[in-house]
């Protein structure tokens, strides 16, 4: 239960989060601000946990490596794919990873995961494109939704990479490295592809630290600590709830008018996320009452 109430709290921060980053980085170049951030934050962690890692190993330093290199994909495949999409289609295209978890899960672990997440994942992303584009849209696919798939594929391996290190290594290292090599490599992407801006505004500077403590920091060490106790699957779909909070912190403060579409898609969103939750429990309920039954008629 804390597990998923954390993971929940790390979507409403990243909802919240995401107009502030939307304004920000108008004002300077996005992998900037996304190094930038990344740099700080893994900074703030090193300060706070240096004791951890004086303990650490090599071991859990290429742990950390691997899930970064994966967040830096989907992170940088994101940010140049949106200059060739529309923002509605990018979040829906990145959201896409709520599916791709759970298979992927199936594929790497040779398991299957279940009819109910499948069906909970299948159900959300159906809501996430309600909530995010006009279906008319997804008839036209161009160069940045390419890269915007690449870019859930990425999220996908960062939770599923998540999933297989967390429970062997220190939350707290894998945290600490992996942002810290995610805001390494996204400065050296800026400084080779972008036009670096040195003098960055204040009202940017303002973004880069919320985010950096809040969406960075606490969510990811959250995150990481939260899948020592939960599935892939579990987490991808809780993440998920990032659009219904950016359309309700939307709403409340920026006046954005919904449409029923929307509303539709949020609801989705939320079933599928009951269904999961709740599904098991209901499933065992009645083959309970089921087998009751059965003895009853035989007595």
């Amino acid at each position: 239960m804390v597990a998923d109430l954390s993971l929940i709290f790390i979507a409403m921060i990243w909802g919240f989060s995401f107009t502030t980053i939307k304004v920000s980085i108008g004002m300077i170049p996005p992998m900037e601000f996304i190094g930038v951030r990344f740099v700080i934050a893994s900074a703030v962690l090193a300060i706070l946990f240096y004791k951890h890692l004086l303990r650490t190993n090599r071991y859990e330093i290429m742990a950390g490596c691997v899930i970064g290199i994966f967040l830096f994909l989907g992170y940088c495949t994101q940010t140049i794919g949106l200059q060739y999409t529309t923002p509605g289609k990018s979040g829906f295209i990145t959201g896409i990873y709520i599916v791709l978890v759970p298979f992927l899960a199936s594929i790497i672990q040779k398991k299957s995961v279940g009819a109910l997440p499948i069906t909970g994942a299948v159900i959300a992303v159906t809501g996430l494109g309600l909530l995010s584009v006009n279906l008319n849209e997804l008839y036209l696919l161009g160069e940045g939704d390419f890269l915007t798939l690449i870019c859930s594929v990425g999220f996908a391996l960062h939770i599923l990479c998540v999933e297989r290190y967390s429970p062997k290594y220190d939350p707290f290292v894998l945290t600490i490295v992996q942002i810290a090599f995610t805001g390494v490599l996204s400065l050296i992407y800026s400084g080779l592809f972008e036009t670096f801006q040195p003098g960055i505004p204040g009202q940017v500077w303002q973004a880069i630290l919320f985010t950096a403590l809040l969406s960075t920091c606490f969510a990811f060490l959250a995150q990481n600590i939260a899948q020592k106790f939960t599935s892939s699957s579990h987490t991808a779909l809780l993440l998920g709830l990032e659009s219904p909070f950016a359309l309700l912190f939307s709403i409340l403060l920026w006046g954005e008018s919904p449409t029923l579409r929307g509303y539709i898609g949020c609801l989705l969103i939320f079933a599928a996320i009951l269904l999961v939750e709740m599904g098991p429990m209901l499933f065992r309920k009645k083959a309970g009452e089921i087998t009751g039954a059965e003895m009853c008629e035989k007595g």
